[in-house]
């Protein structure tokens, strides 16, 4: 007779909280118009209190001039959820993605049951990003341009299937054009993306608009 045990299932730990704290996530100018100077920002992941983490940004420098030493500044601080809010109202929403918050120790979470607002440009509100693209941020996103492809873009994808892709331009200024889906799977809309891996071959296979000759 066979004995059969029954072994627990390993349950799937969280990703521990990486040992650094503050990083730096870019810079605003402070003072009067004509005499402004950068000021580095960071973001700092602060301790738990009641149940809640909090984040803050914040800079370094001295009180007053004849400091010899330099200082941690506090500038804001909000819960962990609010962190994506907090980082826009700074204007550094293009300046770090949700995975690089996740890298820092952010576990944060975004509620779509309103609409979701995104932290790189108002194009992307709203949709779900699948694993293999990411949004353009930062200096990657070029508004002329995407002005210029934007309606020869849409009337190509217009009507097909949700990651339906096409490319733009040439060498190592092409943009990927995609179908994407709302949050409520209501809307397909199509915008510039990154590639962030291989797109999977039953997608190419499937999905790729070949450029009209």
């Amino acid at each position: 007779m066979t004995n059969i045990v029954d072994f627990p299932k390993k349950e799937k730990r969280s990703k521990p909280l990486p040992r650094q704290r503050v990083f730096y996530i870019g810079y605003w100018y402070v003072g009067p118009t004509l005499c402004q100077e950068v000021q580095s920002l960071y973001l700092k992941r602060k301790g738990m209190k009641n149940g809640f983490r909090y984040w803050s940004v914040i800079t370094y420098g001295k009180y007053d001039e004849s400091d010899t030493r330099t200082y941690s500044i506090e500038i804001e601080q909000c819960e962990e959820n609010d962190v994506p809010d907090m980082l826009e109202a700074f204007d550094l929403g293009n300046e770090v993605t949700f995975s690089e918050l996740a890298d820092m120790g952010w576990r944060g979470r975004v509620m779509y049951s309103a609409p979701v607002k995104s932290i790189f440009h108002r194009c992307y509100d709203g949709l779900r990003f699948p694993d293999f693209v990411i949004p353009l941020k930062g200096c990657q996103f070029d508004g002329r341009k995407m002005g210029v492809q934007s309606g020869a873009a849409k009337t190509r994808l217009d009507g097909k299937p949700v990651h339906t892709y096409t490319f733009f331009g040439s060498n190592n200024h092409s943009w990927v054009w995609m179908n994407l889906e709302t949050f409520d799977g209501r809307e397909i809309k199509a915008v510039p993306v990154k590639l962030k891996t291989d797109i999977p071959e039953t997608l190419q296979k499937n999905l790729l608009l070949q450029k009209q000759t």
